[in-house]
C-alpha cells in the first residue's frame, strides 16, 4: 500500500468517524428536544384544565331573596392562565423552528410564564382578600353580600404543579441552546474542519511569510517545517493545535503514519 492510498483510507476513516460524531449529536439533541417537548406540553394540559377546575365556591345574598351559591373557576380567578397555557403550547413549535438567542428568549419567556401562572395559586393558598376577589372575579353584584366561601386549595396545587413544570422545561431548554452550541463546533463535519484548518494555516503562512522578508537568509531552514496537511491531520487527531508551533507528544502505542 503506498503512502498516498493509506492517507486515504486515514481520511476516509476520519470522515467516517466525524459523520458518526454529527449523527450521534444530532440524535442527542433531538432527545433532549423530545422530553422538553414533553414537559411543555403537559404544563400547557395542566395550566389549561386549572383553568376549568372549581377554584372557590361563595354563597351571596342580597337580603330580598334566599342566599344564592356561585361557583368561582380558574379562569375567574386567574383570567391568563388560558392564554399561558396557549403561549407554552406555540413554544413547542419554537422549540424546534429557532436557533441561536431566538431559543434562548424562548426558553426565559417559558419560565417566565410558570413563574406568572404560580403567583394567583400562592395568593389563594396563603389567605387575604380571597373573599372580595372571589366576588370581584366572577362580577358579583354589589348588592349582594357573600355569606360564606369554600376555597379548593387542590385547584392551586394543580397550577402549582403546572407552573414548576414549566419553569422546568424553560431551564432544560436554555441548557440544550448552550449545549447544541459546543456539540455544533466540536462535531463539525470533516469538511467543515479541513476549511478551518486550511484558513488558519494559510493565515499563518502568510504572517510568516511577512516575517520571513525581516529575517536573515540564515533562517531559511525554518521553512522546512511547514506543516503538510497530512500533519494537520495528525496534529488534530491527537489533539493538538496545528498552528501552535508546539506539537504535543502522541498517544503510547499509536504509530506515525506519515
Amino acid at each position: 500500500m503506498t503512502q498516498h492510498d493509506s492517507d486515504a483510507e486515514q481520511d476516509d476513516t476520519g470522515q467516517n468517524g466525524g459523520t458518526d460524531r454529527v449523527a450521534t449529536a444530532d440524535r442527542e439533541r433531538r432527545r433532549r428536544l423530545g422530553v422538553i417537548a414533553l414537559l411543555l406540553a403537559v404544563a400547557a394540559a395542566v395550566l389549561w384544565a386549572s383553568s376549568r377546575m372549581t377554584w372557590a365556591s361563595l354563597t351571596a345574598a342580597d337580603g330580598l331573596a334566599p342566599p344564592r351559591g356561585y361557583t368561582v373557576h380558574g379562569s375567574d380567578w386567574s383570567p391568563w392562565l388560558t392564554p399561558l397555557a396557549i403561549v407554552v403550547v406555540a413554544a413547542i413549535a419554537a422549540a424546534v423552528a429557532v436557533r441561536g438567542w431566538l431559543l434562548r428568549v424562548v426558553a426565559v419567556l417559558v419560565a417566565v410564564i410558570g413563574v406568572v401562572s404560580i403567583v394567583p395559586a400562592i395568593s389563594m393558598l396563603t389567605g387575604g382578600a380571597n373573599t372580595a376577589y372571589a366576588a370581584k372575579a366572577i362580577d358579583l353584584p354589589g348588592r349582594y353580600t357573600v355569606v360564606s366561601i369554600d376555597h379548593k386549595p387542590f385547584a392551586a396545587v394543580v397550577v402549582i404543579v403546572g407552573g414548576v413544570i414549566a419553569v422546568i422545561a424553560g431551564v432544560l431548554l436554555l441548557r440544550a441552546t448552550r449545549t447544541a452550541t459546543g456539540m455544533s463546533s466540536r462535531y463539525s463535519s470533516p469538511a467543515a474542519r479541513r476549511a478551518e484548518l486550511e484558513e488558519r494555516v494559510f493565515a499563518e503562512r502568510e504572517r510568516a511569510t511577512t516575517t520571513d522578508a525581516q529575517r536573515p537568509a540564515d533562517d531559511d531552514s525554518a521553512r522546512d517545517h511547514e506543516p503538510t496537511e497530512r500533519m494537520l491531520w495528525d496534529a488534530q487527531d491527537t489533539g493538538a493545535d496545528p498552528t501552535s508551533g508546539t506539537p504535543r507528544s502522541r498517544p503510547e502505542g499509536e504509530q506515525d503514519h506519515t
